[in-house]
């Protein structure tokens, strides 16, 4: 008997000791810095750890149940049983008569249909939700207060109340101008925003890429969309179709069997034929087709951009009716009818109304305006205020600055969605889409989910949200990763991102496979070159001792990235280099030097293939293979570009001509 109460007594040692090493690595982990988005209010319990070793499950009221269960998949099995003092309780706020001693709580929950309230002391884990969102939202929060210790499962201690600043948080993704997302990726976006709290997932299609216009394999299929929404439901993501119904449809406008519906017949008409009757037949059709399917309330209608209205039989038609303010109006109010014939509630883009602010007192009040603005912050509210004003209904559209970049330019849309998330709380706003655009065709996703990260806990918090801050916790609690290295690599890409640009129309990844001595552009930015080159080592160093314990698919592009800056940054200074000797070899007539320029070519070719090869890969991770073709034949034109470069400079250093010209040769001169 002795010897089994020493026994006893060891085990008890034991597991207490554990429970202290444990409580002590724990404590310096606060729940502040663990949590993402951050909650409204987060107390900490000092020294306060819930071990789920032994505990009762108490279930009360119509609470998310599939919650629960992935909940239990993420982070079991437990040992769960009957009348333990240890509990985890989990409740709607309508049922707790059902369990008294809940009743004191109850004055905790916020009045928010999302909101909750969550509690983790030592023997016991409450979370009460206004309704099933919020135990829902609270089963998410729990999950990132959660660490594993010698094999227990450990919740640190919190109190906390929660709930949404805008109720709609939303991000879209273009499928439109190249990639066309996989449906199995973006499920993984679904699973991720829901796990950060945003409800919202909007599909931008422009009409190409409808089933039924475009071609097999080149289209988001209306099977793939119902069963996007189908999936997404559990996660409580609601997927608005997002049907361009204007300009936008330069594409679209090039298939035979539709150039009749062109504006401008016989030319590149971006822009549907508002005067044909049959348009609003063929989009009735269409979005009558993924209405269907969408169990959601919206169908954006978009009708930004529609800058062909004076054009063309539109601009004909103006000078009938008043002018093309007219003209967009009744467009829009005709398919607004289309969308409400369907029992949905239209979202459009606020760009033209503000262009014509006559016609937004005629806007229909049962539409939401979905408020666009990519630059300063200043004048969010000036954009604001009209449709406020005039009782419209309004999301904000900030935007992520990744169209046509290696890397989104953070440092710059951070405080765009920051400042729209907070403007929107302040001009009675419902939601926030936050856009990712791909211009040229060939922008991944991946580097976006960091802004995925800044736009859940600007959403959440109605743009209380610290730069520092998000980008620590991105690696601390998304990627269960070191937050400081993951901090200076999307730090060391979003400053070194403004180095790859010249200008709107000379972007980065048009850059990327310029013609190098077309003209000097590209030579009087070769001062950067040592920067990306610098950066790729920087970036290269980083990543090696960034080891993601969960959500690795986050951070998969990013060694592309930082292929991609190094090698631009060689490029600059291969162009530098060439450019320098063949204007010295005119100059001197020493035609050795070009041979010297051909090599600096010849090295540099082979670089090209690696990034396309790495670029293709990523790819088809994430997109259905249509378009690829299309992106490889810019590398293949780029490589055909310097091999041809190569040759002429071989000819003139072996030929004849007594006298080197610069411009003969092909090459941009330099001023002395």
């Amino acid at each position: 008997m002795e010897q089994k109460k020493l026994l006893l007594l060891f085990f008890c040692l034991c597991f207490y000791s554990v429970m202290i090493s444990a409580s002590e690595e724990l404590n310096l982990v606060r729940p502040t810095r663990r949590l993402l988005p951050l909650p409204q209010k987060t107390e900490t319990l000092s020294e306060t750890y819930f071990f789920f070793d032994n505990f009762s499950l108490v279930t009360l009221g119509d609470i998310d149940d599939k919650g629960l269960e992935m909940f239990f998949k993420e982070f079991g099995p437990f040992s769960i049983g009957k009348d333990h003092q240890k509990k985890l309780i989990i409740a709607t706020i309508d049922s707790l008569d059902a369990y008294p001693d809940l009743l004191e709580l109850e004055q905790n929950v916020p009045a928010d249909k999302e909101g909750y309230f969550l509690e983790v002391t030592n023997d016991k884990i409450t979370i009460i939700g206004r309704e099933k969102i919020g135990t829902y939202w609270g089963l998410k929060t729990l999950s990132q207060l959660i660490d594993d210790i010698n094999g227990t499962k450990v919740a640190v201690g919190a109190r906390i109340t929660d709930y949404p600043l805008l109720r709609y948080r939303g991000i879209q993704d273009d499928i439109s101008r190249g990639p066309i997302t996989k449906l199995e990726y973006l499920k993984k976006i679904v699973t991720t925003i829901s796990a950060l709290k945003m409800n919202v997932l909007s599909l931008y299609m422009e009409l190409h890429v409808l089933e039924g216009v475009g071609k097999p394999g080149e289209v988001f299929t209306v099977a793939e969309f119902e069963e996007l929404v189908e999936f997404a439901k559990d996660y409580h993501v609601e997927i608005i179709p997002s049907i361009q119904t204007f300009g936008h449809n330069l594409i679209f406008l090039q298939i035979p069997e539709y150039q009749k519906f062109a504006n401008s017949p016989g030319s590149t008409s971006v822009q549907l034929d508002p005067t044909n009757p049959e348009i609003y037949e063929f989009l009735d059709e269409v979005i009558g087709r993924y209405a269907a399917v969408s169990p959601s309330q919206y169908m954006h209608i978009n009708c930004d951009e529609v800058w062909e209205l004076s054009q063309g039989k539109s601009g004909a038609w103006a000078n009938e009716i008043g002018g093309i303010s007219e003209v967009f109006l009744e467009h829009l109010l005709k398919v607004i009818a289309i969308v409400n014939k369907h029992g949905k509630t239209a979202m459009y883009w606020n760009d033209m109304p503000l262009n014509h602010k006559e016609i937004i007192p005629r806007l229909p009040k049962d539409s939401v305006v979905v408020n666009w603005h990519y630059m300063e912050s200043a004048s969010i509210p000036n954009r604001l205020k009209p449709f406020q004003e005039a009782g419209l209904r309004q999301w904000g559209a900030p935007g992520l600055s990744n169209w046509q970049m290696f890397f989104p330019a953070y440092n710059h849309s951070f405080y765009n969605v920051k400042d729209y998330a907070y403007q929107l709380t302040r001009h009675n706003g419902e939601g926030i889409l936050v856009t990712t655009w791909d211009d040229d065709g060939e922008t991944l996703f991946g580097p976006n989910w960091f802004g995925v990260i800044i736009s859940s806990e600007a959403a959440w918090r109605g743009g209380k949200t610290d730069f520092s801050s998000l980008k620590r916790r991105f690696g601390d609690v998304v990627l269960g990763s070191s937050g400081k290295e993951v901090s200076s690599l999307i730090q060391l890409f979003a400053d070194v991102t403004n180095y790859t640009s010249i200008n709107y129309w000379k972007a980065p990844n048009s850059n990327f496979n310029a013609d190098p001595f077309s003209d000097l552009d590209l030579y009087n930015i070769g001062e950067r070159s040592q920067i990306l080159i610098d950066a790729e080592k920087q970036a290269q160093a980083l990543l090696e001792k960034i080891q993601p314990t969960k959500n690795q698919f986050m951070i998969e592009t990013l060694p592309f990235v930082a292929l991609k800056m190094g090698v631009f940054g060689r490029k600059l200074q291969m162009t530098q280099n060439v450019i320098q000797l063949v204007n010295e070899a005119a100059e001197t007539n020493n035609k050795d030097l070009l041979l010297k320029a051909k090599n600096e070519i010849d090295t540099f070719i082979p670089l090209i293939d690696e990034v396309e090869k790495e670029f293709a890969k990523l790819w088809l991770i994430e997109n259905k293979p249509y378009f690829l073709d299309t992106v490889k034949s810019r590398y293949d034109k780029f490589r055909s570009i310097l091999v041809q470069r190569s040759k002429v400079l071989e000819y003139f250093a072996y030929s004849d001509i007594a006298v080197l010209d610069v411009y003969e040769m092909g090459f941009p001169k330099i001023s002395q």
